[in-house]
């Protein structure tokens, strides 16, 4: 049985948003389910500046389906 692990490295992190073709560093989250994956995003300024939204940055959510073939 393959065992699950209780955590993941910085790098693992990064291998998985680049394996998807997002960019680490934008990327605030990322989710891996049935019908594909969703990743939000954090939204950038003409300046590459992150935008805030209150007292968070704002997000978008990429929802990208998974390809049967």
């Amino acid at each position: 049985m393959t065992s699950i692990p209780t955590q993941i490295t910085t790098e693992q992190r990064r291998a998985a948003c680049r394996a998807l073709g997002f960019p680490a560093a934008l990327v605030h989250d990322l989710r891996v389910h049935r019908a594909g994956v969703r990743a939000n995003v954090f939204v950038l300024d003409r300046e590459s500046r992150r935008i805030a939204h209150g007292d968070a940055p704002l997000t978008a959510a990429v929802d990208i389906p998974f390809l049967d073939g």
